[in-house]
C-alpha cells in the first residue's frame, strides 16, 4: 500500500510503490502515440484474425491448428485493444479510437452494448476504484440462486468442465436486454440488426464450412477461458450497481486489491505476446492513460523487484482450475488475499466471475431477484 510517511528507500525496502513525486514524473508515459507501433499491432490483429477464418475453413489439419491459435490470439488482442480504446490510448483523435473500438467489439462479440457505454463503464471502475454488476444491489450468487434448479445445475455442471457458462450467460443476457428491459429499449433496432448481421456470417461460415464453425465455437470458447483467468484475480475489489450510491476508495485501497499477474520475469516478452501487457494491472490502475506498450517500462519504475502485488501465473493456475473453487465462485464469492510477513498468502484467492470490462454494468431490470440469505447451502441441498 501507499504510506506517504516514509522516505522512498524505506518504502522500497519494504516493498511498497512510491508516490510519484517522491519519484519519477508520469508525464512520458501518458498520452504517448506511437503510430509504428499501434499500426504493426493492429495490421496483424486483424491479418491474423482474417487467416484465422481461412486456416480453420481448410482441409488440411496443419492450417487447421494454426488457423485456431491464430483465432484465439487475435480476439483476445482484439479485446484488449478494445480495453486500450476504453481510455484513448492508441491513437490521439477521439473518433478513431472510437471507430476501432466499435470493430474489435464485433470481433470479440461484445458489440451488443454501446461503445460509449462499455467506455464510460470502464473509466468509473478506474475512478471509483470498485467493480461494477448489473445485479446490484444483490449479486450473481442470488441471481443463480433465483433460477429453477436444474437450470443451475446445468450451469455449474458446465462450469465444471471449463465451459463459460456464466460469462455466456451474461453475454446473452446483455444482446438480448433491448428487448426486455426499459432502460436499454431504444436500442433494439440496433442490437436486432447486429443480432441479424452475426448470425448470418456465422450461418454462412457453416453453411460453407461445418467444421469450421464447430471449431470456431471451441476457439471461442479458449478466448474466454484465457481472457476470464486474467480477469479472474486482477481485483479484489467490492461490486456496486452502477447506477447507486459508491462509497469513496483511497487509492491505498485501490494499490492493496489490485494485482499484476505475470508470465516470467525473465522472458517478459510472453507478456505482451499472450496478455498485449493488459497483466501489468498495478501499473495501468497507476495511470490509466500509459498506452500497452510502454506498461512494462512504468511498471519496473513504479514498483520495486520484489514487489508483492506482482503473482506469478504459475501460482494461481491451481486456484482457477481447482474443483472446488469453480464452485465457489459462483456461490461463495472471491475469497480473499492475506498479507503476511513473508508475503501474499493465495491460498483462498478464490477470484472472480461473470465480471468483465467488456460487459455492459446497466441493471438487468426485468430480471426478477430475492435476496438469499441461505446461498452457501442451497447448491449444497439442491
Amino acid at each position: 500500500m501507499f504510506t506517504p510517511s516514509l522516505s522512498p528507500p524505506e518504502a522500497k525496502a519494504k516493498g511498497i510503490p512510491v508516490r510519484k513525486e517522491q519519484s519519477l514524473s508520469l508525464k512520458s508515459y501518458a498520452r504517448h502515440y506511437s503510430s509504428w507501433v499501434n499500426g504493426i499491432a493492429i495490421v496483424y490483429l486483424l491479418g491474423a484474425y482474417t487467416f484465422s477464418i481461412f486456416g480453420i475453413s481448410s482441409d488440411i489439419w496443419w492450417l487447421n491448428l494454426i488457423g485456431v491459435i491464430a483465432l484465439v490470439h487475435s480476439l483476445m488482442w482484439a479485446a484488449y485493444f478494445a480495453h486500450e480504446l476504453f481510455h484513448d490510448n492508441i491513437f490521439s483523435q477521439q473518433e478513431l479510437n472510437d471507430w476501432l473500438g466499435e470493430a474489435v467489439l464485433f470481433m470479440t462479440g461484445s458489440c451488443y452494448s454501446r461503445y460509449k457505454d462499455l467506455k464510460h463503464h470502464h473509466i468509473v471502475h478506474h475512478t471509483k476504484r470498485v467493480d461494477l454488476s448489473p445485479f446490484a444491489p444483490f449479486s450473481l450468487t442470488d441471481f443463480l440462486l433465483s433460477l429453477p434448479v436444474p437450470i443451475r445445475k446445468i450451469i455449474v455442471a458446465l462450469e465444471l468442465i471449463y465451459f463459460p457458462a456464466i460469462n455466456l450467460t451474461l453475454r446473452w443476457m446483455i444482446a438480448l436486454a433491448p428487448f426486455l428491459s426499459q432502460n436499454r429499449k431504444n436500442e433494439r433496432l440496433r442490437n436486432g440488426i447486429i443480432l441479424l448481421v452475426r448470425g448470418s456470417l456465422f450461418t454462412g461460415l457453416a453453411l460453407y464450412s461445418p467444421k469450421a464453425a464447430i471449431v470456431y465455437f471451441i476457439g471461442y470458447i479458449l478466448f474466454l477461458n484465457i481472457t476470464q483467468f486474467l480477469e479472474c484475480f486482477q481485483h479484489t475489489f467490492p461490486a456496486y450497481g452502477i447506477d447507486r450510491k459508491i462509497p469513496w476508495y483511497s487509492q491505498e485501497h485501490e494499490e492493496e486489491n489490485t494485482y499484476t499477474i505475470y508470465i516470467s520475469r525473465q522472458w517478459r516478452w510472453l507478456d505482451l505476446l499472450v496478455f498485449l501487457n493488459h497483466n501489468y494491472h498495478n501499473a495501468h490502475h497507476r495511470l490509466m492513460t500509459c498506452p500497452w506498450y510502454l506498461l512494462e517500462k512504468l511498471d519496473d519504475q513504479l514498483y520495486p523487484t520484489e514487489y508483492e502485488q506482482r503473482i506469478s501465473v504459475f501460482k494461481l493456475l491451481g486456484n482457477y482450475f481447482k474443483q472446488s473453487y469453480r464452485i465457489r465462485r459462483l456461490f461463495w464469492g472471491q475469497g480473499n488475499v492475506k498479507r503476511t510477513d513473508s508475503g501474499l498468502e493465495l491460498e483462498n484467492f478464490v477470484g472472480a466471475t461473470g465480471i468483465s470490462f467488456l460487459m455492459l454494468r446497466k441493471s438487468f431490470d426485468w430480471v426478477e431477484i430475492t435476496s438469499n440469505a441461505y446461498s452457501k447451502e442451497t447448491y449444497v441441498e439442491g
